[in-house]
């Protein structure tokens, strides 16, 4: 097993390509990999195993031992630990995911990028009653589920208080508050915080709450995903967004868009092996 990051999103990867791991093991595995102090910043462990109707699959499982989750930042990984241990040489991969297949590839610049579907659910600009200091108030959100839920939250539009920088977002507090609000119940929902810095040329900053990991993550694929298409949804139709995460590295999200109609989404970034 290794360990990769993508654009700041740690993992552990873990071959299971020889099925030594079944369904009784995975929860244990997790929890015991987890347990370890040199893992303490890990925020998941990925096994890697054969697929019958792709190249290979990818089974995510977050920090505190749940599974079935999509994980965008993983799947760059996943094509990263494959390419990297010799496991197959192709620059395109297939690479199954909660039961979707996820269209993987090197890019000249020697990024990774993932080609997702259009979101099954998209809502925008309705209101949540949320406790962020001494008082309540109706905060604008959006919601985006790409595989997996998010709430997508523009910093300008917090009112109470004001917040002029992503630095005074308390996120521990605040993301805790939404990811379990009762009107996101039950399955809840990551909690994505996002600074417009560049509204003409599609630039924000993001810090991203994970559901699983149950605090912050460095970088959220599939967030910076959910954030970039409400950016250009609701503040400027401009394409590729760039996301500058917690880690202070970039992810880039790209729409394929024909006649309006939106039929893919391309996420970009870095990946590559730490330990």
């Amino acid at each position: 097993m290794q360990k990769y990051s993508g654009a700041g999103n740690k993992f552990i990867v873990v071959d299971n390509l020889d099925g030594k791991y079944s369904d009784s093991d995975y929860g244990k595995t997790v929890a015991e990999l987890i347990s370890r102090t040199e893992n303490s910043e890990t925020d998941g462990v990925i096994f890697i195993e054969k697929s019958g109707k792709a190249d290979f699959k990818m089974n995510y499982f977050n920090k505190d031992g749940t599974g079935d989750a999509l994980c965008g930042n993983g799947l760059r990984c996943t094509f990263k630990y494959i390419f990297d241990n010799g496991i197959s040489e192709k620059t395109n991969l297939k690479i199954e995911a909660v039961s979707e297949i996820y269209d993987c590839k090197s890019e000249k610049d020697g990024l990774i990028a993932v080609v997702f579907p259009p979101p099954v659910k998209v809502k925008t600009n309705f209101k949540l009653k949320v406790h962020f200091q001494e008082w309540w108030e109706l905060l604008n959100c959006s919601y985006v589920d790409c595989g997996s839920p998010h709430i997508v939250v523009f910093t300008d539009e917090i009112e109470k208080p004001k917040v002029n920088s992503l630095e005074e977002v308390n996120i521990s507090e605040w993301g805790r508050n939404i990811r379990m609000h009762k009107d996101l119940m039950p399955e809840g929902a990551n909690v994505n915080f996002v600074k417009v810095t560049g509204n003409e040329k599609g630039e924000l900053e993001i810090r991203s709450y994970e559901r699983g990991v149950e605090g912050e993550t460095l970088a959220c694929g599939t967030g910076a995903i959910s954030s970039a298409l409400i950016f250009y949804i609701l503040r400027n139709p401009v394409k590729p967004v760039r996301l500058l995460t917690r880690s202070g590295e970039f992810l880039f999200v790209d729409f394929i868009i024909e006649k309006n109609k939106l039929l893919n989404v391309v996420l970009s970034g870095n990946a590559e092996r730490i330990k």
